[in-house]
């Protein structure tokens, strides 16, 4: 679906994370990669920007040269936006599922 794709270090829409019109996502698996020498914390978010009320990760900490796996059955809807952003760069960001039409 989306990825692997660099996180900035400010709120930004995450690139090709836009659902296409008569199309539904559902997200089955995000994996954060740190390949950075420092902790980060990471911010992903649904719907027309990263704010505290549209965030599933918010300040995850993500271990310098970890991987965070997380599982979970997001249902995006047409049109919805991934938002993103990490404190530190370095911030890898897939995201894994399927994609149904509506």
């Amino acid at each position: 679906m989306v990825g692997p794709v660099a996180l900035s270090t400010s709120n930004a829409l995450i690139t090709g994370a836009t659902v296409p019109t008569s199309r539904q996502w559902i997200i089955k698996q995000v994996t954060v990669c740190n390949t950075s020498g420092t902790e980060a914390l990471v911010y992903l978010a649904i719907g027309s920007a990263n704010t505290p009320s549209n965030r599933f990760m918010s300040g995850v900490p993500v271990a310098a040269n970890d991987v965070l796996v997380f599982d979970t059955g997001i249902v995006m809807s047409a049109t919805e936006q991934l938002y993103g952003y990490s404190d530190y760069s370095g911030v890898n960001v897939i995201v894994n599922g399927w994609v149904k039409e509506v």
